[in-house]
C-alpha cells in the first residue's frame, strides 16, 4: 500500500508557518474585499487622497523605537542565542512601551522579562524539544 503523503523530517518545519501564512492571507482578504466592494458601490475612490496612514500625533519614539528594536533582536538571536538576546530586547521592549523609568516600573519589567523568555524556552526547548535560535 502507497502512502498518499510521506513524512519527512528535513522538511517537517515548513509545514505550520505554510499552514498560518494561508489562513492569514485568507482572513486578510475576508477583511479588504469586502471594504473594496463596498468603495466601488459607493463610488468612492480606492485610496482617497484625505486619508492617512497614521494617526495625528502617533507616538514617533515607540514606532521607530519598536522597529529598531526588533532588528536588533533578529540579529542578536543569531549572536548571543535565544534566552541571552529574549531577555535584553524583552526587557527593552517593555521599558520602551512603560515610558518611564521608575525603579517599581523596571522591576516589574524585569519580573516579566524572566517569567516569560524562561517559561517559553521550558516549554519550547525543554518540554516540545524544538531547537531555539
Amino acid at each position: 500500500m502507497r502512502e498518499f503523503y510521506a513524512y519527512k523530517y528535513s522538511t517537517s518545519h515548513l509545514f505550520f508557518p505554510k499552514i498560518i501564512i494561508t489562513i492569514l492571507i485568507i482572513l486578510g482578504l475576508w477583511i479588504i474585499i469586502p471594504k473594496i466592494i463596498k468603495r466601488i458601490k459607493n463610488k468612492q475612490p480606492l485610496f482617497p487622497k484625505d486619508q492617512r496612514f497614521f494617526v495625528e500625533n502617533y507616538d514617533k519614539v515607540k514606532l521607530f523605537g519598536s522597529i529598531i528594536l526588533l532588528v536588533l533582536y533578529i540579529l542578536a538571536l543569531e549572536w548571543i542565542g535565544f534566552v541571552p538576546a529574549s531577555l535584553i530586547f524583552i526587557f527593552l521592549f517593555n521599558v520602551l512601551f512603560t515610558g518611564t523609568l521608575e525603579r517599581k516600573s523596571l522591576l516589574v519589567s524585569g519580573i516579566i522579562t524572566v517569567v516569560s523568555v524562561i517559561a517559553t524556552w521550558f516549554v519550547f526547548g525543554v518540554l516540545f524539544n524544538i531547537t531555539l535560535p
